[in-house]
């Protein structure tokens, strides 16, 4: 998927994180959105790459962690969406495209 998708889907659906975000681990899942030269001076991205994180919330009383993918671009507040709706829209998006 083109990054503008993706930064599409957390503009649309991403929510501000009530606590901070952890520190970047080496192990950490996670993937660095890097823009063309054609689309980089759109909204002020030229050369700041955004990294998207997973981020996994274990609840009281949860088995199992709840996973949300995070947004992170320098000079914004990073914005979460709940795992399997990013996977929903991202899918749709790629059948509309043709991609999937």
């Amino acid at each position: 998927m083109p990054p503008d998708t993706v930064l599409a889907v957390f503009r649309r659906y991403g929510r501000p994180l009530a606590v901070a975000m952890p520190a970047p681990a080496g192990d950490d899942q996670r993937a660095v959105l890097e823009w063309s030269a054609a689309t980089a001076g759109e909204g002020g991205r030229a050369g700041a790459p955004a990294t998207v994180r997973v981020l996994q919330v274990m609840g009281y009383g949860d088995v199992i962690p709840n996973d949300y993918f995070v947004l992170e671009m320098s000079g914004e507040e990073p914005l979460a969406v709940a795992g399997p709706f990013f996977a929903a829209a991202l899918e749709a998006l790629a059948r509309a495209a043709g991609i999937a």
